[in-house]
């Protein structure tokens, strides 16, 4: 129950929402403040929801509040979390890619501070973009398996982690189908991250009612306005902001928000739009066995209609490799 008190400020202390993970326990109770008040939100031994870190990305809510004595644990807790998925996923992909790892949690942390801000600040974007870049030149250095980008992926639903997961799959797929410059593939990782930015700050309010003109409408408006915020924060690369315009464009010239259709759709952008349905399907499937199995077939029998078949027997090919046969362990606490 949230229970109203006007403690001073002093009392709590300040906790980056980015740092705490969904479906979780809570090690203590958790406020939030409004007009100068602070409310409690969660009891300790409860957990932040999906939908809780979407609303939150929704309302730049960028910081959650404890009580300070109880700060110290809290942080801790966080921070064992932290080191605990961390040896989880080291023992998925092997302790050669334990960098891959660090570096990817690392980067995860900060897209999702990104995704928090109500304004985009030219700081966040310029440490977003150094992560990203380093986090790429270690995978091209190592030269994974493609079993290890499903490994990294999330099955939580919220639209930084399906952003991330995105990312990583273009980075995939870029790297399959012959680039291999490394500026090319930083933009290519950027715009994937940020394809849904405008779909991320549509207000709480419409999303809450998805059967409204204004749903709809903030729908297919959601590349250009994700172009318009980007822009905003200091992020002006064409390449990305081209990504983030044309993601929902299809290769037969019925997707949004222009209708544009094959060689005039960018290069880079037709591989996230793979990316970003074959993560979709996913999601839509989570919990299922067959999930990944599924999400391959919409690419595989696209025959496009979507996706530029010319890049997809590569990418059938490494998903195939990547996901085919890879059945996820997950708790049913985390699928829930």
């Amino acid at each position: 129950m949230k229970t109203n008190i006007s403690f001073n400020r002093d009392d709590f202390v300040g906790v980056a929402v980015a740092k705490i993970p969904c479906n979780k326990d809570l090690s203590a109770a958790i406020y939030v403040k409004i007009n100068e008040k602070f409310i409690k939100f969660k009891e300790e031994g409860d957990s932040l929801s999906e939908e809780k870190i979407n609303y939150f990305i929704s309302m730049n809510v960028k910081e959650l509040y404890v009580f300070k004595e109880k700060a110290h644990l809290f942080l801790e807790t966080l921070s064992q979390l932290k080191k605990q998925e961390i040896e989880e996923k080291v023992s998925l992909v092997g302790e050669s890619n334990r960098n891959i790892v660090e570096k990817f949690i690392d980067l995860r942390e900060v897209a999702y501070e990104a995704f928090l801000e109500e304004n985009l600040s030219n700081e966040t974007v310029d440490i977003l973009k150094a992560q990203v870049l380093n986090f790429i030149e270690t995978v091209k250095n190592k030269n994974p398996q493609a079993d290890l980008f499903a490994k990294l992926s999330s099955l939580n639903n919220t639209v930084a982690e399906h952003s991330l997961n995105v990312a990583n799959l273009s980075l995939l797929f870029g790297m399959a189908t012959g680039q291999t410059h490394l500026h090319v593939l930083e933009n290519l990782y950027l715009g994937a991250l940020f394809h849904d930015f405008g779909k991320a700050k549509i207000p709480a309010s419409i999303l809450e009612k998805p059967v409204s003109y204004a749903y709809e409408k903030a729908m297919s408006d959601h590349p250009e306005a994700g172009v318009e915020l980007l822009k905003k924060g200091g992020l002006n690369s064409k390449p990305v902001l081209t990504i983030v315009l044309e993601h929902h464009e299809q290769f037969g010239g019925v997707g949004y928000p222009k209708g544009i259709q094959g060689e005039s759709i960018y290069g880079l952008s037709r591989l996230v739009s793979i990316a970003n349905v074959f993560d979709n399907v996913c999601m839509e499937n989570r919990g299922k066995s067959s999930m990944y199995k599924n999400a391959i077939k919409v690419i595989e029998y696209d025959n496009g209609k979507q996706f530029d078949s010319t890049l997809l027997p590569r990418i059938i090919d490494v998903l195939k490799l990547g996901y085919g046969g890879f059945v996820r362990s997950r708790s049913n606490k985390e699928l829930s």
